[in-house]
């Protein structure tokens, strides 16, 4: 072989993984194409190359690399873990040495082994754990908070941990109740509904904390103030989610509807609720005067107004682009 016939070789040398996965040009395809027919150790080469044992050995190896640094990785998390672990034992023990020996009681050992048990599940269990991390290290630290609001109220005489309680649990719900579901596995028939759950759920624990919090203070007008609130911006709130969930058709009439509800809801939200908290019949928007806007009724009716004609272009130029093009599918079919 002559100088020319190596570099020739280098060349189609380079050339050859690319030809392997088809991805050179037409004319370098055909340049190794013509070398491969001449050269014998080439030809080698690319027989080699296309022996799948070493795809297989290749891969291989590279998974048992992968597994080996994982499995490192989860060995010192895990030691990590334990050993905060440990060092969140120590305040523990202590004073429970501390308690027993001066006879002072457990309450503080108590309050004491809630918080750290919180701390614990921020820092120790997403090191120990190996699955779902985020949902058990939430639930950890939700029970220890609990614990802690328990002992508490042992400690000053008990009466105050449902009040606690269910609020915290409701405002806690509206962050992570959702990361939750969505990370939990639940069977088929409830599987494409954990947004129906996630909205059941926070309005179920929004009645339950209007319910505790009026019924502990003795506040039944507040109760029933509440509760009508609730509803009515509730009721707003649900027909924008059964809308957008399940209403079966595409998204511009969604889009339409919503923009629709949200303006009604808008407009006489206030009205709906003096009629039943006050029993009073009143529509805002007949007291528009677009020629006053110091007077806090009239500036409310010309926003509503306002609201209402511009939410009506918008919602109905969608509504109309959707039952056109939803027919015009139809038609196609």
């Amino acid at each position: 072989m002559n100088k020319d016939q190596f570099t020739e070789c280098d060349v189609v040398q380079d050339l050859l993984p690319l030809y392997y996965d088809n991805a050179c040009s037409p004319a370098s395809k055909k340049i190794v194409e013509q070398h491969l027919a001449a050269c014998e150790k080439c030809k080698k080469t690319y027989e080699a190359l296309r022996n799948p044992v070493i795809d297989t050995v290749m891969k291989n190896e590279s998974e048992g690399v992968l597994e080996r640094h994982a499995k490192k990785e989860r060995n010192m998390a895990y030691k990590t873990g334990i050993v905060i672990a440990l060092i969140l034992l120590v305040p523990i023990v202590i004073t429970f040495i501390v308690s027993v020996s001066t006879g002072g009681g457990l309450a503080v050992f108590a309050v004491l082994t809630a918080s750290m048990l919180l701390i614990a599940s921020l820092l120790v269990v997403p090191l120990l754990s190996t699955r779902r991390r985020m949902t058990k290290s939430i639930l950890a630290g939700i029970i220890s908070l609990l614990l802690i609001f328990f002992f508490v109220d042992r400690m000053n005489g008990g009466g105050e941990f449902v009040l606690w309680t269910i609020p915290t649990v409701f405002g806690l719900s509206i962050v992570f109740f959702p990361l939750i579901i969505r990370d939990i596995t639940l069977p088929p028939v409830l599987a494409d509904k954990k947004a129906l759950m996630t909205l059941t759920w926070d309005t179920l624990w929004l009645f339950l904390t209007i319910f505790e919090v009026c019924n502990h203070s003795g506040d039944t007008e507040g109760m029933k103030t509440g509760y009508t609130v609730s509803l009515i911006l509730l009721t707003g709130v649900w027909l924008i989610f059964l809308t957008a969930r399940y209403l079966p058709v595409n998204v511009w009439i969604k889009a339409g509807l919503i923009i629709i509800i949200s303006c009604i809801w808008t407009a006489f939200t206030n009205d709906v609720y003096v009629y039943f908290a006050e029993h009073k019949k009143q529509l805002t928007i007949l007291s528009a005067d677009f020629s006053d806007w110091s007077n806090h009724i009239c500036f409310n009716a010309n926003f509503y107004i306002i609201v209402l004609i511009l939410g009506g272009i918008a919602g109905g130029g969608l509504l109309l682009y959707g039952i056109v093009n939803m027919k015009r599918k139809q038609l196609k079919k």
